[in-house]
């Protein structure tokens, strides 16, 4: 019989003298080191021992071929060049179509979520948004020694290959809209890629500028918003 830790502390408060059989009491309560614990009574070690595989049994499953057989057949296995397609709206065909999301190897490259844009699905090209863009602005610097103001661009490749003409790229305007302006007006090139520098056109904060392409039918680059001077 065990007595509850509440009543053996309330025996051996300050002041109090313990009867033989209240420290009698209060010993039985407690496991002695020489004393052998039963399993039962170790809260839940049977149902845990109960529930643990046998050594044997666990290194045989590890090299069961055979183990979760219903579960590995619901696995696909997708070899490279095929892929798990995720179908996009408004796209509906039970085939890949351009815009559709997939997830598989190709060219030696890992397809998480890529998106198809047509064309050889062997091909990484397939799978990769072509720059349709002119190029575009970098940076822009106004009101330097000489009252110039300066612009750092960036050019597609296809324009690069043009022929260059007068440290211009052929076909290829700036355009500008100043504060106000409903309509985007066109300054020629100066000097050499990638900067180039116009004069006299007092481009304030608030201008729009972009590059566009009249011959090569790409698109506008991004507008560039000029701020304050600095």
């Amino acid at each position: 019989m065990t007595t509850d830790i509440k009543t053996i502390l309330s025996w051996f408060k300050t002041g109090k003298k313990p009867t033989e059989k209240q420290f009698w009491d209060s010993w039985l309560s407690f496991w002695h080191k020489d004393e052998q614990i039963s399993q039962k009574n170790i809260t839940n070690l049977v149902d845990t021992l109960n529930n643990k595989v046998e050594t044997d049994l666990f290194d045989s499953h590890q090299t069961d071929e055979t183990a979760h057989a219903q579960l590995f057949a619901k696995t696909k296995i997708v070899k490279p060049g095929e892929f798990i397609v995720f179908k996009v709206e408004p796209n509906t065909a039970d085939y890949l179509e351009i815009g559709d999301s997939v997830i598989g190897y190709c060219q030696d490259n890992f397809l998480c979520e890529a998106t198809y844009y047509g064309g050889d699905t062997s091909l990484m090209t397939s799978f990769t948004k072509l720059n349709n863009k002119v190029g575009r602005i970098v940076s822009f610097t106004s009101n330097d020694s000489s009252n110039d103001d300066f612009i750092i661009y960036e050019l597609n490749n296809e324009v690069l290959l043009r022929s260059l003409s007068c440290g211009a790229y052929s076909g290829v305007y700036l355009m500008y809209k100043k504060p106000g302006e409903q309509e985007f007006s066109n300054a020629w090139f100066n000097g050499t890629y990638p900067k180039t520098w116009v004069t006299w056109f007092d481009f304030t904060a608030g201008t729009v500028i972009k590059l566009i392409d009249t011959i090569g039918g790409l698109e506008d680059s991004e507008e560039f918003i000029i701020g304050q001077p600095e």
